[in-house]
C-alpha cells in the first residue's frame, strides 16, 4: 500500500486515494503513517469483508442446495438471503471494544478501560435469539444481526456491502444457475481469528 500511495502522489486522479492524500483540516494533512493506516482500514473494511460475504455465502448456499434452489425460483428473496448469510457465516467474527465505564456482563465485572472482545459469529447463532440457529434459512424473518457492529461503531459501508452482495447473487443465479463448487465439502479457510473467509473457492458450470 505504501508503494501505491507513492505512485498516486506522482499520478493524482479523480479518486478516493488522491482525495485522502490532498485532505487537510486547518492546514493539517495526514501524516504518512495516518494515511497508510486509513487506506489499510478502507481496504479491509471495504473490500475483504465483502469478498468474504460473497464467498462464504456461495459456499453456504451450495452446501444447502435447497436454499440455492429457493433463490433460483424466487430471486426476490435475495435481499433477505443476504441478511441470513451475514448471520449464518459472518465475515467478521470478532471485534474489540474498550469499556468506557465499569460494568457487569453475565456476572463478570469489567473495569473502565478494559478491552472486551465480542464474538459476533457466536452472537449471530445465539439459540436464545434465533430459532434453529445452525440452519441456513433464506426465508428467515426479522434477522437481528450484529454483523455490521452497532451504535457509534456501526459499519458505514453496511448498505453498500448489502447492495454489492445482492447484485452478485442475482447475477450468478441468472447467468450460471447450475454453478458447482468442487471443494465445497473440504473448503480451505484463511487462518484468521477476526475475519472469516476462504483461501479459494473453485467453481465450475
Amino acid at each position: 500500500l505504501a508503494e501505491v500511495i507513492e505512485w498516486k502522489r506522482r499520478n493524482p486522479g479523480d479518486d478516493l486515494l488522491t482525495a485522502l492524500i490532498r485532505a487537510e483540516d486547518g492546514g493539517d494533512v495526514l501524516s504518512d503513517t495516518e494515511l497508510l493506516d486509513q487506506v489499510n482500514v478502507l481496504f479491509i473494511a471495504g473490500h475483504e469483508t465483502t469478498v468474504n460475504l460473497i464467498g462464504n455465502g456461495l459456499l453456504s448456499l451450495h452446501r444447502n442446495p435447497a436454499q440455492w434452489q429457493r433463490l433460483r425460483d424466487d430471486p426476490a428473496m435475495i435481499p433477505n438471503a443476504v441478511e441470513e448469510l451475514l448471520r449464518f457465516e459472518c465475515p467478521v467474527q470478532a471485534v474489540g471494544r474498550t469499556a468506557l465505564e465499569p460494568l457487569e456482563i453475565g456476572g463478570v465485572a469489567i473495569d473502565k478501560g478494559e478491552i472486551v472482545v465480542a464474538l459476533i459469529g457466536a452472537v449471530n447463532r445465539d439459540p436464545e435469539v434465533f430459532d434453529r440457529p445452525d440452519e441456513l434459512d433464506v426465508a428467515r424473518k426479522d434477522i437481528p444481526i450484529l454483523s455490521f457492529g452497532g451504535g457509534i461503531h456501526y459499519c458505514l459501508g453496511a448498505q453498500l456491502a448489502r447492495i454489492e452482495a445482492e447484485i452478485v447473487f442475482d447475477e450468478l443465479l441468472r447467468r450460471v444457475p447450475d454453478m458447482q463448487l468442487p471443494t465445497q465439502d473440504a473448503p480451505v479457510w484463511r487462518p484468521n481469528f477476526t475475519l472469516r473467509g476462504l483461501e479459494t473457492l473453485p467453481a465450475t458450470w
